[in-house]
């Protein structure tokens, strides 16, 4: 259905700055707080494929290679063998298909089978359900919730912090 690949100059396209700039698209990222440009976001692209403790991929549909979104896995902490996991599907067509379950499967296994990590760590709104249950649908747990965390159109909101432990060690 869908496949990772780091995301590429090329892949930062006038159709990816709507996403990043869409207020529907966007309102569950801290990202939202910015005005983005092409200019910003393929400076982004330049920045973050340098670091050596970060994945960023493009979440790509397999039929027509199409760039539906993207998964971040980082910054890794070598030390104790963690990283944070963050995604977004950009194209609203692509919504509630499947896909960010699937994404989520394909780089929880990149982080635990090819760079031995121990836990992978993700955040949600409260209310940024289809996140919440993308996650748990690819093995991840409910381990915390920070009370009245997210100020968030008008009113305070949990924060979901979810997890998921390495037993293939």
């Amino acid at each position: 259905m869908i496949f990772l690949r780091p995301v590429k100059l090329s892949d930062i396209s006038m159709e990816y700055v709507k996403w990043m700039n869409s207020k529907q698209v966007n309102q569950f990222l801290e990202s939202r707080f910015s005005k983005h440009t092409l200019t910003d976001l393929k400076n982004y692209q330049r920045k973050i494929s340098k670091d050596p403790n970060t994945f960023f991929m493009g979440i790509f549909k397999k039929e027509k290679q199409n760039h539906i979104g993207n998964i971040k896995l980082g910054p890794i902490d070598w030390n104790h063998k963690i990283a944070d996991i963050g995604i977004m599907i950009g194209d609203k067509n692509s919504w509630g298909k499947g896909y960010a379950t699937d994404a989520i499967k394909l780089i929880t296994n990149f982080g635990f089978k090819k760079l031995k990590l121990h836990k992978l760590t993700a955040g949600a709104y409260e209310n940024n359900l289809g996140s919440i249950k993308a996650f748990l649908k690819a093995g991840f747990h409910e381990e915390a919730r920070r009370r009245k965390h997210f100020f968030f159109k008008g009113k305070f909101l949990d924060g979901i912090l979810l997890a998921k432990i390495n037993q293939k060690k």
